[in-house]
């Protein structure tokens, strides 16, 4: 039986980056992924990913994404890809605006964590003023923008290909398109049995498996997680394409008025390439729960499509038209309060599980490899602090009014 010290479960964008540092660090490092990463049946596809530094969610999350910008730039310059796309991130706010993430503060904690981390941002105090410099944008009275100008794009099957990459060219030993079938802890290891009857050993497991990672832990922990369906949409860009070139147009977020059906935060990119791709843009949905394995990635055009463009483009993004270039599907690992975990399993110590998701995971993905490699190797965090992620904090916040 082949023994490491750490196998790692799940080679996305957080399972990459650990196998990356892992190895970087001279640990024997297996990582094994039931598809071939970068692949289209998780949560890291469909091109880009918003990138931010100054965080709704919480100030606490900040330090990871800052973090992860500068490990970004440190891969780009031994990949000699790009990685990260730096044209600021517009979040826009009104009257009776939809709760973004389940977080009711969330446009303050976007002012307050660039506060704190002396994050350079840009102001808007007013629909005029949003209009006049983003005329692409049918703001509204009463609405008010920050535009942080740290934050832009992530280009994620790059990123998960060059992390995956780096490790390999580090010594770490990648298996694809291999299925986990069982974990088993012991006093003495743990081990790890895969569909073609394979077994493997190692110190500690490192689970890291998106969607799927409710079927390894603990069966006391998988009540929190929540598998959604999301559909991303990239719809045709009818005039004014220049607007949305990346010099004139910020990745976005928009929490939008509670009227005419609206029920979630719709967010964008600025065009990539041609105008005839499209202009990627969505809104979040918040349910019903999926099986990773049987998600349906059909997109119906009236439904789903059309619906999304009458209520959530067409009143605030008159330059789009209604026909759909493209549709993809992804998953979310929803938490509670959309809340990150990240701790060791119930069942032994030698099982330490990452689930960042929650739909605004991506960006921190370089960061909490690092951090987890550490933790594996070390027994402590060295750059970013992963305390406010543990169990017992997600149940205080369960737990507060």
């Amino acid at each position: 039986m082949s023994k490491y010290d750490v196998i790692v479960v799940g080679l996305g964008a957080v399972g990459g980056a650990a196998a990356y540092h892992l190895a970087r660090a001279g640990a024997r490092v297996l990582g094994i992924d039931r598809f071939s990463p970068p692949h289209q049946h998780g949560s890291s596809h469909g091109d880009t990913r918003i990138t931010r530094s100054a965080i709704g969610e919480g100030v606490e999350y900040s330090e990871l994404a800052l973090r992860s910008h500068a490990l970004w730039r440190e891969m780009e310059a031994l990949t000699g890809d790009t990685l990260f796309l730096r044209n600021g991130c517009l979040t826009i706010s009104g009257a009776d605006a939809v709760v973004m993430h389940d977080v009711d503060d969330f446009f303050t904690n976007v002012a307050a964590a660039a506060q704190r981390f002396h994050i350079p941002t840009r102001t808007f105090d007013n629909a005029a003023a949003i209009c006049t410099r983003y005329p692409q944008f049918a703001a509204s009275p009463g609405d008010k923008a920050i535009l942080d100008e740290e934050a832009g794009v992530l280009y994620v099957e790059r990123c998960v290909a060059a992390t995956l990459d780096l490790a390999a060219q580090s010594g770490a030993h990648v298996l694809r398109d291999t299925q986990v079938m069982q974990i088993e802890p012991s006093a003495s290891g743990v081990e790890v049995a895969t569909g073609d009857n394979q077994r493997f050993s190692a110190e500690r497991v490192l689970i890291a498996a998106g969607a799927w990672l409710p079927g390894f832990v603990a069966g006391e922990l998988s009540r929190h997680f929540t598998v959604t369906r999301q559909v991303l949409h990239w719809f045709e860009i009818k005039s004014n394409p220049e607007r949305f070139r990346p010099e004139n147009c910020p990745v976005f977020i928009w929490q939008l008025p509670r009227r005419g059906g609206i029920r979630s935060s719709i967010y964008g990119f600025p065009l990539e390439g041609d105008a005839a791709n499209g202009l990627k843009v969505t809104h979040e949905e918040s349910g019903p729960a999926t099986d990773p394995d049987h998600v349906d990635r059909s997109v119906d055009p009236v439904a789903e499509t059309m619906r999304t463009y009458r209520t959530y483009i067409e009143p605030f993004l008159p330059d789009l038209g209604p026909r759909s270039v493209r549709t993809a599907t992804c998953l979310y690992t929803r938490v509670p309060r959309s809340r990150f975990i990240i701790d060791h399993d119930p069942r032994s110590e030698r099982l330490l599980f990452a689930s960042p998701c929650s739909g605004h995971g991506f960006k921190h993905s370089a960061a909490l490899g690092e951090a987890l490699a550490e933790q594996l190797t070390l027994g402590q965090t060295q750059h970013v602090d992963l305390s406010p992620f543990r169990l017992e904090r997600l149940q205080e916040y369960l737990r507060a009014p």
